[in-house]
C-alpha cells in the first residue's frame, strides 16, 4: 500500500509537465498524418497517457483536503453536479434542437471510444491532482487552481483549430464556445480533485465526457447558449459545492450559511441568464429596440417591439395584410407593416411600408429576409440603448425602421 509523504516534488511536477506537454505537442504535429491517424488516436495517444497516469500512479500518494470520512460525500456531490451539468445541457437542447451524435455507437466503437477518452482522462485528471495536492496545504489556493485549470484546459484544445480562426468573430465565437466553458468546467474539477483526489474530478468530469461520446442523442446548441450553460453552471457548481462541504465538514455555522447561502442569488443569477438569452433570441420571441419614426404613431424611438421568430416557410406564409414584420435588408433590421402579398414564380413577396412614411419601401421582402411578426410594442424601454448607441457614433437611421 502507498503512504503519504508530505514531500515537496518540485522537480518532478516540473518532469510531468514536460511529458504532458510532450504529448500535446506530438499529438498536434504532423507525425499521426505520418503513421496513420487512427494508429495514432486509438493506440499511440492512449499508451501514452497511460504511461503518463502509471508514472503518477508509482508516485508516492498526495492527500486531498477532505477527511476519509467525507470523501465518499464529494464523490457523490460530483456526480450530481456532473448530472445537473448534462440535465441543463439537454433542456438547452431542447429550445436550441437536438441531433444526432457523430459518434458511431456499435460495440466495438464504444469500447475503442472508451479506451481513448478513458486512458486520457486517467491521466489528466491523475495529474490534476497531484499538481493540486503536492503543495500539502489546506487552504484553497485559488490562485493555484485556476493555473492548473487553464494548463489542463490548454492540453484538451486543438491547435489546429485555433491557426484556422480568421478573424475576432471566429475569435470570440471560439472561446465562449469551447475554450471559457472547458476552463470553468476545469476549475471545478480542480476545486473537487483538491477536495476528494483524482476520483472526485475524474467521476465529474467522466459523466460528462461519457455523455457527450456515448449517448446516441446530443444537444445542437448556439454558441451563445452553449456559453451561458459551460460557463455558469460549472461556476454554480463550483459555490454551492464549497458550501455543501464547510457545511459537512462544519467549517463554518449555521447562521453564516444563512446568511451566505447561495440559493438567493443563484434565484437571481438564473433570472438574468433567461434574460440574456431572451435579449439574444434563444427564445421564440425576442426584443428589438425602434430607432426611427417610420413607424410612428404605432412604434415610437426608443419603444422596444416584441418580435414573435418565424422559425419555418408556414410561419412566413401565414403572414397577412396588415401584419407588422420585421426583416432584414443589407444587413440592417427593418420594422414595417405589409400593404401588400404577390406571388412571384410561387413564391411570396411581401410589400410593406411604414406608417409615418410617404411612400411603398423601394422592393419587396422575400421569405428568407423575414425575421418575424411584431406581437407587442413596449414603449420608451430601449431610450437607455439609444443613448449608448448615440454616445458611439453609430448612425441610427440604419439600424431600424
Amino acid at each position: 500500500m502507498r503512504k503519504y509523504l508530505p514531500t515537496n516534488y518540485s522537480n518532478i511536477k516540473i518532469i510531468l509537465t514536460i511529458l504532458a506537454l510532450l504529448i500535446y505537442i506530438i499529438t498536434n504535429s504532423s507525425l499521426p498524418n505520418l503513421i496513420g491517424s487512427s494508429l495514432f488516436n486509438y493506440l499511440i495517444k492512449p499508451s501514452m497517457w497511460l504511461g503518463l497516469a502509471s508514472i503518477i500512479w508509482l508516485l508516492p500518494r498526495t492527500r486531498p483536503k477532505s477527511l476519509l470520512k467525507f470523501q465518499e460525500s464529494v464523490y457523490w456531490w460530483a456526480f450530481t453536479f456532473a448530472l445537473v451539468y448534462i440535465v441543463v445541457l439537454v433542456l438547452a437542447g431542447f429550445i436550441d434542437g437536438l441531433g444526432k451524435s457523430p459518434y458511431s455507437h456499435t460495440p466495438k466503437w464504444i469500447l475503442i471510444n472508451f479506451f481513448s477518452v478513458g486512458s486520457f482522462l486517467l491521466g489528466s485528471e491523475l495529474m490534476r491532482s497531484y499538481f493540486v495536492n503536492s503543495f500539502f496545504t489546506k487552504k484553497e489556493n485559488y490562485l493555484l487552481f485556476i493555473l492548473v485549470a487553464m494548463f489542463m484546459t490548454f492540453l484538451s484544445t486543438s491547435f489546429g483549430k485555433l491557426i484556422k480562426l480568421k478573424d475576432y468573430v471566429d475569435i470570440v465565437k471560439y472561446v465562449a464556445q469551447y475554450l471559457a466553458p472547458d476552463f470553468a468546467k476545469n476549475l471545478f474539477a480542480t476545486y473537487l480533485a483538491f477536495l476528494g483526489g483524482p476520483l472526485a474530478s475524474l467521476i465529474y468530469i467522466g459523466v460528462i465526457e461519457g455523455f457527450h461520446w456515448f449517448s446516441p442523442i446530443l444537444p445542437n446548441l448556439k454558441w451563445i447558449t452553449t456559453a451561458l450553460v459551460g460557463i455558469l453552471i460549472p461556476v454554480f457548481s463550483l459555490s454551492l459545492m464549497q458550501m455543501f462541504y464547510l457545511t459537512e465538514a462544519r467549517l463554518i455555522k449555521e447562521r453564516e450559511q444563512d446568511q451566505e447561502g447561495p440559493f438567493g442569488w443563484m434565484i437571481t443569477s438564473i433570472f438574468s441568464i433567461v434574460i440574456v438569452w431572451f435579449a439574444v433570441g434563444v427564445f421564440p420571441v425576442y426584443p428589438s429596440v425602434i430607432a426611427t419614426g417610420s413607424m410612428e404613431p404605432m412604434i415610437k424611438p426608443g419603444d422596444v417591439i416584441l418580435v414573435d421568430k418565424a422559425t419555418d416557410i408556414n410561419d412566413i406564409y401565414s403572414l397577412k395584410v396588415g401584419d407588422v414584420i420585421q426583416f432584414t435588408r443589407d444587413n440592417i433590421l427593418i420594422s414595417h407593416r405589409i400593404i401588400e402579398i404577390k406571388e412571384e414564380e410561387n413564391v411570396k413577396m411581401f410589400y410593406t411600408k411604414g406608417d409615418n412614411n410617404s411612400a411603398v419601401d423601394f422592393e419587396p421582402v422575400h421569405p428568407e429576409q423575414v425575421k418575424g411578426k411584431i406581437i407587442k410594442v413596449i414603449p420608451k424601454v430601449g431610450w437607455p440603448t439609444l443613448l449608448i448607441k448615440t454616445n458611439k457614433n453609430i448612425d441610427l437611421e440604419g439600424i431600424v425602421f
